[in-house]
């Protein structure tokens, strides 16, 4: 008997000292990163990291920055020959343990991002703690910056820019996805970017974020900055436009016309002519008519299809400048090749030839397939 309640008991013993949380980490010791921002001066890199102040964020309903002392982030920065070396001696200036598993946008400075930005993934990539989740952009001017911007609508930086990532796309350019295209064959990646700007709500400026513009890659090093009409056409071509808008001006008309397409969609068919490449890109896409400052009517009639014919024409124009600029750059986010190498209309003696003179001299041909549904309960313009 006694045997029996030793042997029942000696395990009971053992598991006594495995007990409890041995290994935990009290939250008030953790400074959790919510955006981290790299830069690159000269040969040193600058690791800027966003934590937010909790004891500061129960009495704020919104905004940033505040007053003096009522901040809701902290940020602080280090510099270094590695960016490991530089987040070393971030810890070694702060009281809590750096934790970046909930970080939520990582900003890259611009003139980093045009040396290269296959450093900040190779750091990424190896610590388990860091969220491939987390939103990538690029900034103008230095990242350190635009985490630091005292924005009016949000508790924190990090908050504003994660929804501006999340509004510029129809897919948010995510730390995966970007490593995804720089690592695969047949497309280049891109990303959304950043800038402060001044804003003078009641004639006092003050500092607001806000997207740009389009950052398109070769390889991971930054070529180019789409902005505007060719920001708008290139999200198209990806396919990843959220209701692009079109100011046109219509013949013989005073004023001007707004269409917003409501969806749209590019498809592409790549073929072979004369040994070079041609590419027919379709854009599918259904509008309405948000504003109309001529003398044309928008029911259905000849001045309705004019303003259509019109919205077509810009489409094309705007679809067909932007390719000519990424040929230039010889980049190729929309993923050209990947569509030539899976085409049942090339031959192996295009496919054996170099992407970048193929692609230098690819034919372009933009078929605009858009219709306007809607043109408004008015169909005459009150003015007129």
């Amino acid at each position: 008997m006694k045997k029996t309640i030793f042997k029942a008991v000696i395990p009971l013993l053992v598991c006594i000292p495995l007990a409890g949380c041995w290994d935990r980490t009290e939250i008030n010791d953790i400074a959790f990163v919510v955006s981290s921002a790299i830069d690159k001066k000269k040969d040193k890199y600058q690791v800027a990291l966003e934590i937010p102040l909790v004891g500061q964020l129960g009495g704020q309903t919104g905004g940033g920055g505040g007053t003096a002392g009522s901040e809701t982030w902290y940020v602080d920065s280090a510099s270094g020959t590695t960016i490991r070396e530089a987040s070393n001696k971030l810890q070694t200036a702060l009281s809590r343990t750096i934790n970046t598993s909930h970080r939520r946008t990582v900003v890259v400075g611009e003139d980093m991002a045009r040396e290269g930005i296959a450093p900040v993934f190779d750091i990424l990539t190896r610590n388990p703690q860091n969220r491939l989740t987390a939103l990538l952009l690029i900034s103008r001017g230095e990242a350190r910056d635009i985490i630091n911007t005292e924005v009016q609508l949000e508790q924190f930086p990090a908050e504003m820019i994660r929804e501006l990532a999340i509004m510029s796309t129809n897919r948010p350019v995510f730390l995966s996805r970007f490593m995804s295209d720089l690592l695969e064959k047949g497309s280049d990646p891109y990303a959304p970017v950043i800038s402060s700007s001044k804003t003078k709500p009641g004639g006092k400026g003050k500092p607001n974020l806000k997207i740009d513009g389009l950052a398109i890659f070769k390889k991971d090093r930054l070529v180019d900055i789409l902005k505007d009409e060719h920001m708008k056409a290139a999200l198209m071509l990806l396919n990843q436009a959220r209701q692009p808008e079109f100011i046109l001006d219509l013949p013989n008309q005073m004023g001007k016309a707004t269409i917003q397409l409501q969806k749209s969609n590019a498809s592409f068919h790549a073929a072979e002519k004369n040994g070079k490449l041609s590419m027919t890109i379709e854009i599918r896409a259904k509008g309405i008519i948000m504003e109309n400052q001529t003398t044309y009517e928008t029911r259905e009639n000849d001045q309705f299809y004019i303003i259509q014919k019109a919205l077509n024409r810009a489409v094309k124009e705007d679809v067909t400048s932007t390719v000519h600029r990424l040929q230039k750059r010889k980049a190729d986010p929309a993923g050209f090749q990947d569509r030539t190498i899976r085409s049942m209309n090339i031959t192996k003696d295009l496919l054996k030839k170099e992407w970048d003179e193929v692609y230098k001299d690819m034919e372009i041909h933009v078929q605009p397939i858009v219709t306007i549904e809607q043109g408004g309960v008015l169909y005459k313009t009150i003015s007129h």
